[in-house]
């Protein structure tokens, strides 16, 4: 029987957690999947912010979504001030990332890793959103940006069972009517992919 090469690299997305689960039974299928790709060593910035509203907990993800923060003069921008921003001036709960990766490459926590997020305007329920810190329509992300997105695609790929393909990993003007996350970081993205599919050891020779 044929089988499509998305297919094919996602039936060994699948064997290779379950795999791992079927031996090492008292592992949760997601802690095992964070222990391949190395989750531990992602060192990402917590917070504990104060949410206007506790946001809902996110049932499934099948999607991640990245961004850019779009700052006019693409410049940098914390998680801590992005919450301030969504909160008491958009009148959102919170910040509505989930991460935020800064010029430095250092990964900052937005919203909860299991909450709901508020980043792509009907696509949040099953998605988790990264912003990039800058404006790429008029500036490049840093070699450091790129080098931590990728690490933490590579993570949230092996913890949520995703391929990382362009139907997992999209820019978000793949699902909204804008320019996010900028040219300069959506032309990136296919490589991006290419990247985290080789780091994941699920890379094909082309057809």
């Amino acid at each position: 029987m044929y089988m499509d090469r998305r297919s094919f690299i996602k039936k060994m997305l699948g064997l290779i957690i379950g795999t791992g689960v079927l031996y090492l039974p008292a592992f949760d299928i997601k802690t095992f999947a964070a222990s391949k790709w190395r989750r531990d060593d992602l060192r990402i910035r917590e917070n504990k912010f104060l949410f206007a509203e506790v946001p809902e907990k996110r049932i499934e993800t099948n999607r991640i979504i990245v961004h850019h923060t779009g700052t006019t003069t693409n410049r940098d921008m914390s998680a801590a001030e992005i919450h301030k921003l969504h909160r008491d001036s958009f009148g959102w709960a919170g910040i509505g990332y989930h991460y935020v990766i800064r010029k430095n490459g250092i990964i900052e926590r937005g919203r909860g890793w299991n909450m709901v997020g508020a980043h792509a305007q009907y696509n949040n329920d099953d998605s988790v959103g990264i912003a990039l810190a800058g404006n790429f329509c008029i500036g490049t992300p840093t070699p450091a940006q790129i080098k931590s997105l990728t690490d933490l695609l590579v993570s949230l790929c092996g913890i949520y069972g995703l391929l990382p393909d362009e139907l997992s990993i999209l820019g978000h003007r793949d699902v909204n009517a804008t320019s996010c996350p900028g040219d300069m970081l959506y032309d990136m993205l296919p490589q991006i992919r290419k990247r985290v599919m080789k780091r994941m050891g699920l890379d094909l020779p082309e057809d």
